[in-house]
């Protein structure tokens, strides 16, 4: 997955699968999803627990701000 997130393309992982591993390619659209997947997976990581608690004083707020204004001040998309 590493050689197609820095080379963005399916045939150089293609090519360069068989040599690595000896066993036939796989298919574009499983490099895709595998990658897509990956990707997923890192930003996940990513999340911590000050962002956690952000997000959720965030929501507090807006709630806060709702009950209030009795839901005059939410926005629709």
């Amino acid at each position: 997955m590493l050689e197609y997130h820095t080379s963005k393309c399916v045939v150089t992982v293609q090519c360069a699968f068989p040599a690595k591993y000896a066993k036939d390619p796989p298919t574009d659209k499983t490099i895709r999803a595998l990658c897509k997947q990956f990707t997923e997976t890192a930003a996940l990581k990513n999340i911590d627990a000050p962002m956690l608690t952000r997000v959720w004083h965030e929501l507090e707020y807006r709630i806060d701000v709702c009950r209030v204004t009795r839901g005059a001040q939410i926005e629709h998309p």
